[in-house]
């Protein structure tokens, strides 16, 4: 990382927050044409004569959803609209064609990631040590290959099977008692929705074009949502994940001298598609101030990298940085702060640590006890 002083956090925030402004018909504007996106990708799938053109709106549709997650997000950040409570309810319904429980999204996003991120929860790509690695079983040490090659199924799998069945659809234990009836509650909301999509599809042979049964689920539902799965797993990814990017082995403080922004990653894609996407790649100024929206972090994330100089950690989006990144960033030396081959080959020189990251396991967990203490969800 840059030797040279950091602007502090505050100084950070200071200079970004002209942005923090939310615009209620702007937020309503992109609720309705991103849920109307999705809407017309099924309305293809149904009623277009064609097989290929039936593909093409499935593949749309697995797009729209990686958007309405992007925007799901950005509400339940509390940004896209004015208050509190249009923002949830927002999110909400955003976070229905996903399959995503806002409830317990919203706990893990809140008080888990955002204040902690980059250590040993499952959490944003979690990496293994060596040790753990070869504790793990074969099969698994496989699986984990493939989470982290290039090969884009793998980002895909690793969403499916680490995060979204075991974190976004019912309580994992973790989740606080106080918390647990309101979420099973989205956990009903979403198994209706499930629910009324399949129905709806089954019953597709009535209604559509050229579309029996089999085909309306892949369609219209598996194949759309395994799209989001490896558009979600790779921007998880991308997120967290660098050569320059440390991680952490217990509760340290991460927010001291403006630190926190540089533990996630400003990957720059084509302006065409970050805007598509909401800008989801523009990530390091959304941890630094989560409430700024979408439609205003791509000009704060420029104002960012400016601030921070050759500390900022941008990346252009292309086959080398790909590559590159999954050839490095395998296994991570959590005590040398430097990532690893599978073999345990060093891949980077050991990230430098500033010292106050150096604080004291038992005073970041005060700190966490104490934010966890406070409802991060009200019903």
């Amino acid at each position: 990382m840059d030797a040279s002083p950091l602007p502090t956090r505050y100084a950070l925030i200071r200079a970004v927050q002209v942005h923090a402004r939310s615009s209620t018909p702007r937020g309503l504007a992109l609720f309705a044409l991103d849920l109307g996106l999705y809407a017309a990708a099924i309305a293809g799938v149904l009623f277009l004569a064609s097989p290929w053109a039936k593909l093409a709106s499935s593949v749309f549709a697995g797009m729209a959803l990686g958007r309405i997650f992007s925007l799901a997000h950005n509400a339940a950040h509390e940004n896209i609209v004015n208050g509190r409570r249009l923002n949830r309810v927002l999110a909400t319904i955003l976070f229905l064609p996903i399959f995503y429980n806002y409830r317990l999204w919203a706990y893990e996003h809140h008080v888990l990631h955002h204040p902690f991120p980059n250590d040993t929860k499952s959490d944003a790509f979690l990496p293994f040590g060596k040790r753990e690695f070869d504790a793990l079983p074969a099969w698994r040490r496989a699986l984990e290959r493939v989470y982290r090659g290039p090969s884009v199924v793998g980002w895909g799998l690793y969403y499916l099977l680490e995060r979204h069945g075991s974190t976004k659809l019912y309580p994992p234990p973790y989740v606080p008692r106080r918390l647990r009836a309101a979420a099973w509650a989205n956990t009903a909301l979403l198994a209706a929705y499930a629910a009324a999509l399949v129905a709806f599809l089954v019953d597709a042979p009535r209604y559509a074009v050229d579309l029996g049964v089999a085909q309306a689920l892949l369609l219209g539902f598996v194949l759309p949502l395994a799209l989001f799965e490896i558009h979600d797993g790779f921007a998880l990814y991308v997120q967290h994940t660098d050569p320059r990017i440390p991680w952490f082995d217990g509760d340290v403080d991460r927010s001291a001298e403006g630190r926190t922004e540089l533990l996630s990653v400003h990957l720059v894609v084509p302006r065409l598609v970050g805007a598509f996407y909401h800008d989801t790649f523009a990530h390091p100024v959304h941890h630094l101030h989560p409430k700024i929206p979408c439609y205003r972090v791509h000009a704060a994330q420029q104002a960012l990298d400016v601030q921070l100089g050759g500390a900022a950690i941008v990346r252009r989006f292309g086959l080398r940085w790909l590559l590159d990144t999954t050839r490095c960033c395998k296994l991570y030396d959590w005590e040398r702060h430097q990532w690893l081959a599978f073999d345990g080959t060093p891949t980077t020189e050991p990230i430098r640590i500033a010292g106050a990251h150096d604080a004291t396991r038992a005073a970041m967990q005060s700190r966490l006890a104490r934010s966890r203490a406070k409802p991060a969800i009200r019903a």
